[in-house]
């Protein structure tokens, strides 16, 4: 995550060094991201960007991380729109990851934020300020029609929908299916893993 400095700066200013980011992370993959660009757009000192970030990765992490936050608002009010069905949330979250991609403006940069998220397998029903958002996301949970007992169990289940879930969105984002046959293959597996699940 970025260091202290950055977020010292004026919001004008931080404002600037993210639209820059989200710039260059949009024009091609992650790993043919330049820092050049990026200082050159922000109108900063290449040394500037090494006080602010690790490296070209800190700011990928940066960036994917306020993805998620908006992710995760979204999430926490599916679960609550679905009283708590998480197989209902999972295609709800998939409508919604890509109807965004394909509205946005930066297909490319959310292509290239869903693609790193299902290679790291970041939990979506999770969220990195940690345990209270967990603690209130455990007790949205309908966990009635789930067959889990343990806490462990459902932290596994909702990695394997994290899975799913992402891997349906980025085959429509990267155009190797439709969205329809996207939602079809999902709700297949869906199905399958409530056997397994549900009571």
């Amino acid at each position: 995550m970025p260091k202290e400095t950055f977020f010292h700066l004026k919001p004008e200013k931080r404002e600037k060094i993210e639209e820059a980011l989200i710039h260059e992370f949009s024009r091609g993959s992650f790993e043919e991201a330049s820092i050049s660009h990026i200082v050159l757009e922000a109108k900063i000192p290449r040394g500037s960007f090494y006080q602010y970030f690790e490296d070209k990765e800190d700011a990928i992490k940066y960036i994917i991380q306020k993805f998620l936050m908006l992710e995760h608002k979204k999430i926490y009010h599916f679960l609550i729109e679905t009283q708590g069905n998480l197989f209902e949330t999972s295609l709800k979250i998939y409508d919604y990851m890509v109807e965004q991609s394909t509205k946005n403006t930066n297909v490319i940069l959310a292509k290239n934020i869903l693609q790193e998220l299902r290679k790291s397998n970041i939990n979506i029903f999770d969220h990195h300020d940690g345990t209270q958002y967990k603690e209130q996301t455990y007790k949205i949970l309908n966990q009635e029609i789930l067959n889990l007992e343990k806490e462990e169990e459902i932290k596994y289940m909702m990695k394997i929908l994290t899975i799913v879930t992402r891997t349906a969105a980025v085959e429509v984002i990267t155009k190797k299916i439709t969205q329809e046959e996207g939602r079809k293959e999902l709700i297949k597996q869906l199905e399958i893993l409530k056997k397994g699940m549900q009571k």
